[in-house]
């Protein structure tokens, strides 16, 4: 009966060790839970509690045209600026068409180079025009981007050239910038997005000097073969 007795409580104490065990998972698991509850207010407030001008600034670098702007993803440069009354575009089966404006189309020749890797310009936030009363203005969709600096990969070591189109009022001019941004990831909040802001030196008279030399027409299809 004694030896009955030691067997049955054997049992009853192997049994008696496991609620620790059990109890230490929990407690892991209520701590990984932790951890993550915490770096989700962490994400919650750098990002939300962020002004909606915070989360769209860039790291601005600034030039003038003719110089390297150099920034820690890419470096570009103003080549020439001209302006023009009417200019080509191409359609799908590449039928060369002349648009003209009421305006005036600004062809800003940009030079480029990435630092680290290579990519292209996006429509969903382009390079812009930035005038002296702060107004932007955006690539002129009037010209078939594949004439210009969109339709070029922008890559380590290279330096890829092209234009940009703006179709903008003649008082514009004066005083205008060059805002070259890199595509930057929509899901991805990047606060310190390097763009280069370039004067292209269209104060006063040379803002005149450019509106009166504007040409009749300017030819993007022979610019960019």
């Amino acid at each position: 009966m004694a030896v009955t007795q030691a067997e049955r409580r054997t049992p009853r104490r192997a049994a008696a060790r496991k609620p620790p065990r059990r109890g230490l998972m929990r407690r892991v698991g209520a701590g990984l839970a932790g951890i993550a509850l915490a770096a989700a207010a962490v994400y919650a407030q750098q990002n939300f509690s962020m002004s909606f001008e915070q989360r769209v600034s860039y790291l601005t670098y600034k030039g003038r045209a003719g110089e390297t702007v150099e920034t820690k993803r890419f470096a570009v440069k103003v080549l020439s600026v001209k302006a023009a009354r009417a200019v080509d575009t191409t359609d799908y089966s590449n039928k060369v068409t002349e648009v003209a404006t009421s305006n005036l189309f600004l062809l800003v020749d940009v030079s480029a180079t990435s630092t680290r890797e290579p990519f292209r310009l996006s429509k969903l936030g382009p390079p812009v025009l930035l005038t002296a009363d702060g107004r932007r203005y955006q690539p002129t969709d009037k010209v078939n981007e594949t004439l210009t600096l969109f339709n070029r990969y922008i890559q380590p070591g290279f330096w890829s050239s092209g234009l940009l189109v703006f179709e903008v009022p003649k008082d514009a001019v004066a005083g205008a910038n060059l805002v070259f941004i890199p595509p930057v990831s929509p899901l991805v909040s990047d606060n310190y997005a390097p763009e280069a802001q370039i004067d292209l030196g269209l104060s006063g008279g040379a803002a005149d000097r450019l509106i009166s030399q504007a040409e009749d027409h300017h030819s993007l299809v022979s610019a960019s073969r």
